[in-house]
């Protein structure tokens, strides 16, 4: 579950310094509360995303190589029934959210 706004931003150091244009400057209090809304607003919607779509991600770095499936489709037989196997292991591990 994706951490309040307020957490996350609590998990934050607020910068003192910025880079413009290769000079260091100071950040005021509302420069530097600036930066840490933007990074917070930016992990929340990570997670949200993660929360929402992470079976998806996990699924695309399991998955057989497109190279082993086009293999597996020229070959047929065996090769694809494995290749199907293989694929509907992935999706058991990881269901739709």
């Amino acid at each position: 579950m994706a951490q309040s706004l307020e957490e996350i931003k609590a998990s934050f150091t607020p910068p003192t310094h910025d880079n413009i244009n290769g000079v260091q400057v100071e950040l005021s209090v509302e420069e530097a509360q600036a930066f840490v809304d933007a990074w917070a607003d930016a992990e929340l919607a990570r997670q949200l995303d993660e929360e929402a779509n992470g079976w998806l991600y996990n699924r695309q770095a399991e998955y057989p190589s497109l190279q082993d499936c086009i293999h597996a489709l020229l070959d047929g037989g065996d090769t694809l029934t494995d290749l199907q196997t293989a694929r509907q292991a992935v999706k058991d591990k990881y269901p739709k959210g």
